[in-house]
């Protein structure tokens, strides 16, 4: 414990002092009496107050103000704050100027680079929103601000009142940027506080004109045109200087209703284009709706207003994208995909109505649309005997926030006797960012029901490693960027091998989006990556295109094997060096040749293998060509004495050792272990490892 107070000075210190977030920073010395480092103005417009008089009530007794019912149940949290240094979430009554308000209340500490633990405790007043009667239709509970609903109904009377006076009404949309990653880096709690904060930092700025909070890190303001520039900067100038000492910036979108009487949604939503064409722009902190907005404006309008048509009528078509297995070079999944076919603006990729569906909180239609059109399409497939492999389907975050997923998807898929092998269920990473606790229940209610659950475009923008740690998935989805550019002599091809194996060695299998070529489905085989995807073996295509060619053309893992193809996918080739007492170092500079054969009717194939076995193939004299290119269909004849041993270690399932010579030159010595076996086909995997091999030395020149 350190017994020094800290001290702000300077600039810094008026910077905070002035912001209009309520916040307070103290410390404990000589760990029970508490000193106030640092009160915000926030904080004395919030508890009506100077700076001496809270002070005071701080340091003294902070329970004195607060209601006797709350009283017990604050102090023992706060205790708890003060005690463990957790983060601090709390609702209680606080006496203001002889009113009970209700007061919510966030903490957090850190230590300072002189080593002071500082607590950050943030507030604001939530009593409207307590008492609300419809809190959850009218306010927003973190801010206090009214929300989508509430702003609908009394921006449409201001607007009015604004144009009667002559007042050109002004539509502001807020993003705060990289909200996201700010969760992810900071917590969550710290995250609120932004949130929290930027709302104080509106109102503050805006004083009495509308402002909501309509989603997430999305605030609109109706505000007129005088001044708002200034304004705007002035927001992102507060907001920079928050308590939690996090860089933080806004953008903001601005609509003028000078012309057109525009409904409030309407004129929202060309606020928010403007924001969103400028959110990766970090050099432009608000834009103005122009007229070259208007195409893209149109576009979401068209969606919007014929989604409902595109549904009914079947615009909507359901396309699948294979997904093959590296070690069989067969497909072994599906990806569903949507594509708009629209009578009027002809096909259209995902990338333009997906965005806008989810923004508008129709995207649940459109994925349960997509689930029945697969469970049809399955149902149609088993009932001509054609083969089945399993189909996935990716479920946008928002349904996450909207609906029970779970029972909706179990609903559908028990309506067409669906087998819940037979779906995979896809979740985007960026899902993870919020109500963790809620995705984990669902997570494990689809995976207790037998339904496959990956996890959707790792590493696209906010991949934490967190999230491979706190949840159970059965494969991870590589996003096409680790595709992007690939070279084996650049930096992503040591990059990409190092997070197939850190999540192979997890127990969790690997997909690689985005294959294009030969070269990458040969790296991305050898490196482990269990499945891959991309225009290398086919484009999405229309569901019918599958149904015509299953029965000759395209070749099916047989999902009766999945278990089998399981185990093989989950052997790690990735063994230790090791010496040896005797003869030191075998091997290579590349670790210990290994590799999966798989044994059939006497003949041996490769199903992966590492470098190391490949060099060892090499030195026995196979053809590098084949070494090094698809060996699907390269079936390898071993001695006699290999085939026993091989067949022996199979069936007993034990570790056999063999000393064998190889094409009646190289000597081996080498460990094999069961894999995989399948008695009634004769069919079986093992695990070869070369611990030495010997090869003849060149002849001596005369």
């Amino acid at each position: 414990m350190n017994d020094t107070l800290y001290e702000y000075y300077g600039r810094q210190k008026n910077d905070m002092e002035s912001s209009a977030v309520p916040f307070l920073i103290f410390q404990m010395l000589n760990e029970n009496e508490l000193k106030v480092v640092l009160i915000s103005d926030g904080i004395c417009r919030l508890f009506k107050g100077d700076r001496s008089q809270i002070r005071y009530v701080l340091e003294n007794d902070i329970v004195t103000t607060v209601h006797p019912e709350d009283a017990e149940k604050i102090a023992t949290v706060w205790k708890q704050f003060l005690k463990e240094h957790n983060e601090f979430d709390a609702v209680f009554r606080k006496q203001i100027q002889n009113e009970f308000r209700s007061i919510h209340v966030c903490g957090d500490s850190h230590l300072t680079d002189t080593g002071e633990r500082l607590y950050v405790v943030w507030c604001s007043d939530v009593t409207d929103v307590v008492n609300a009667e419809k809190i959850n239709t009218y306010y927003d509970k973190l801010t206090g601000l009214p929300n989508m609903t509430s702003f609908g109904i009394f921006a449409e009377q201001e607007r009015a009142r604004m144009k009667n006076r002559g007042i050109v009404p002004a539509f502001v949309y807020f993003d705060i940027r990289d909200m996201k990653a700010i969760n992810e880096k900071h917590g969550f709690a710290k995250g609120n506080g932004i949130l929290a904060g930027t709302a104080f930092v509106l109102k503050d700025v805006f004083g009495k004109d509308a402002i909501a909070r309509f989603s997430d890190d999305h605030f609109v303001v109706l505000t007129q045109k005088r001044h708002l520039e200034q304004k705007i900067e002035q927001v992102n100038d507060q907001i920079l200087r928050n308590p939690m000492g996090i860089p933080v910036q806004v953008c903001a979108g601005i609509f003028m209703d000078d012309r057109k009487e525009y409904d409030i949604f309407s004129s929202v939503d060309r606020a928010r284009l403007a924001c969103r064409s400028i959110k990766k722009d970090y050099a432009r902190r608000y834009r103005v709706f122009d007229r070259d907005m208007f195409n893209e404006y149109h576009q979401r309008r068209h969606i919007l207003t014929h989604f409902d048509e595109a549904l009914e009528n079947g615009y909507i078509k359901l396309y699948y994208q294979p997904i093959i297995r590296t070690i069989t070079g067969k497909i072994c999944d599906m990806e569903a995909l949507a594509r708009w076919i629209d009578p009027e603006k002809g096909m259209m990729p995902p990338s333009q109505f997906i965005s806008v569906l989810e923004d508008n909180r129709l995207i649940n239609k459109l994925d349960f649309y997509m689930l029945r059109r697969i469970c049809e399409n399955l149902a149609e497939r088993k009932r001509q005997d054609m083969p089945l492999v399993p189909v996935s389907v990716n479920i946008s975050r928002t349904n996450f926030e909207i609906c029970d997923v779970f029972d909706e998807v179990l609903a559908i898929v028990n309506e067409f006797n669906i087998a819940h092998n037979l779906l995979t269920i896809e979740i985007t990473e960026s899902a993870f960012i919020k109500n963790r606790q809620f995705l984990e229940n669902q997570i494990n209610k689809f995976r207790e029901s037998g339904f496959n659950v990956w996890m959707d475009d790792f590493g696209s923008e906010y991949s934490s490693l967190n999230t491979l740690q706190e949840y159970s998935f059965d494969l991870i989805k590589l996003d096409m960027r680790f595709m992007k550019n690939f070279s084996l002599t650049g930096k992503n091809h040591l990059i990409l091998s190092d997070v197939i194996s850190m999540i192979s060695r997890l127990g969790v299998n690997t997909l690689a989006e985005g294959v294009q070529t030969k070269e990458q489905l040969h790296f991305l085989r050898d490196a482990g990556c269990d499945k891959v995807q991309g225009y290398l073996f086919s484009k999405p295509m229309p569901c019918e295109y599958f149904l015509k060619k299953s029965r000759n053309g395209l070749q099916y893992d047989d999902i009766k094997k999945s278990s089998y193809y399981d185990r093989i996918e989950n052997t790690n080739l990735e063994l230790p060096v090791t010496f040896d007492n005797y003869s030191g170092f075998f091997g290579d500079s590349t670790g210990i040749a290994a590799a999966v054969l798989e044994f059939h009717n006497a003949k041996f194939k490769i199903l992966k293998a590492n470098n190391a076995y490949k060099e060892f193939l090499e030195a026995s004299g196979e053809d590098p060509e084949q070494i090094y290119s698809d060996y699907y269909d390269w079936e390898m004849d071993m001695t006699p004495q290999f085939q026993k041993i091989a067949k022996k270690c199979l069936q007993s399932r034990n570790p056999e050792m063999i000393n064998d010579i190889i094409n009646e030159k190289v000597e081996i010595n080498a460990r094999l272990i069961n894999v995989a076996y399948d008695p009634h086909n004769d069919l079986g995997a093992i695990l070869v490892i070369i611990n030495r091999y010997d090869t003849p030395s060149p002849p001596l020149l005369p």
